[in-house]
């Protein structure tokens, strides 16, 4: 082993020029390959994330997809006596709302010790330029515990005022009953207790497609009840509305009676099960996940043809080399071990330089899925670059290393000096 490892070193540092040749044909088919892997790899990954993130069975959610709505001094009340209406309904254990959104509290906004902390949360956001904002997430206590790890109930503060849990960045200047006052609505909060740091709730504009959002340096609160008469805050929550069902209930006999509700009353909305949208994603992401493996496949073969066509040249090439080491006592097995070591002391550093770039590449990245294709990279992709580089390796040595060894030492002896650069 010991012998084989140095004459393939010794020959990788003494053919620059073909060493390099391959070590960018690799480099760039990786890259390429890479591309590929982690795109597919990530639809994959957010799909579990979201799935594994989820306190309820997505068989006893149902989402409201409203159609087109008036927006009319009378639609908060139209909506209010339709959830009303969803709620009594056999089989519905509840019906719970969210609305996540930026705002500001009067007593914080232009606090310099507030700011100091809130702008290391929002670095790199879309609020990094406003560090006197809050971001409050307002969720019906029905709804609270949709995501695993979250808080489960609310406690009534004595005062009346609204409960506020306030992420644990904030722990040391927000001390519990510290009160808080919407600058927009007027309504009064009281700091009830904290959420620990790594807390996370779905993405507001779509849960399902859109990455899990962090809630380090934010803000729970429930839905003011002033907030059911205001046309704002229920058309924030139109897209978030959701029916939790019992376990034993008929979600097709819900779904229908929901949908009979607006029609009877001039506005059209639907139920459609939590599972239902996640299936209708899989499909989605499945022809893209298929597109993505393809090209994965197809750079891999071009690759190993072109990594085949340096590496038979320079076999070839070293003839009477391999025609000597078998004289001197060299088995067959030693000779194609050492070529395919040769050709995986090029192949794997370059994969890995590849790995890297497409590392650095994605943490420097603005992208929504930062860091759902940094999750991918990291616990995925690794893996697969290294067995594609293996693969490579294998593809690329076996056929001119077949064509060498099928020769007898007396016809390798005989043949062209070896070509070294």
């Amino acid at each position: 082993m010991k012998t084989q490892v140095y004459w393939a070193a010794r020959e990788v540092l003494r053919q620059k020029r073909r060493v390099l040749l391959l070590f960018l044909v690799s480099f760039a088919a990786m890259l390429t390959i890479l591309s590929a892997l982690t795109n597919a790899t990530a639809a994959f990954w957010q799909q579990e994330t979201f799935a594994g993130s989820l306190a309820f069975s997505m068989e006893t959610i149902l989402h409201l997809d409203y159609g087109d709505l008036e927006e009319s001094p009378s639609l908060p009340r139209t909506l209010r006596r339709y959830r009303a209406y969803i709620a009594g309904l056999p089989g519905v254990q509840a019906v719970g709302r969210f609305d996540a959104t930026g705002m500001y509290f009067s007593e914080l906004k232009d606090r310099a010790d507030y700011q100091a902390i809130n702008s290391r949360v929002l670095a790199g956001g879309k609020y990094e330029n406003y560090p006197g904002i809050s971001r409050l997430l307002s969720v019906d206590e029905a709804l609270l515990p949709f995501v695993r790890g979250n808080l489960m109930e609310y406690a009534q503060p004595a005062s009346g005022a609204l409960p506020l849990y306030a992420s644990e960045v904030f722990a040391g200047i927000l001390p519990l009953g510290t009160r808080l006052t919407d600058e927009r609505t007027g309504e009064v909060y009281e700091v009830a207790g904290y959420f620990p740091r790594g807390c996370r709730w779905v993405e507001e504009d779509d849960l399902i497609r859109f990455p899990m959002v962090s809630l380090d340096g934010w803000f729970i609160a429930p839905l003011a009840s002033s907030g059911d008469g205001d046309l704002m805050t229920q058309l924030s929550c139109l897209h978030n509305t959701y029916v939790r069902l019992e376990a034993d209930a008929d979600p097709g006999a819900v779904a229908l009676a929901i949908q009979a509700y607006p029609a009877q009353h001039g506005f059209t909305a639907k139920a459609v099960l939590l599972s239902e949208e996640f299936r209708d994603y899989r499909r989605e992401t499945g022809a893209f996940t298929r597109r993505q493996a393809a090209l994965a496949v197809f750079v891999a073969g071009m690759a190993a043809a072109s990594l085949l066509s340096v590496s038979a040249t320079g076999i070839l090439l070293k003839r009477r080399e391999y025609g000597v080491l078998l004289a001197c006592g060299f088995t067959l097995r030693d000779l194609a071990f050492g070529m395919a070591l040769e050709l995986l002391l090029v192949v794997g550093p370059a994969a890995l330089a590849a790995w890297l770039y497409k590392l650095l590449e994605f943490a420097g990245s603005d992208d929504l899925f930062r860091e759902i294709l940094l999750a991918a990279h990291w616990r995925v992709s690794l893996p697969l670059c290294l067995a594609a580089a293996l693969l490579l390796t294998a593809v690329s040595a076996a056929i001119p290393a077949g064509m060498i060894l099928r020769c007898q030492p007396c016809q390798l002896t005989g043949g062209e000096t070896n070509g070294v650069d």
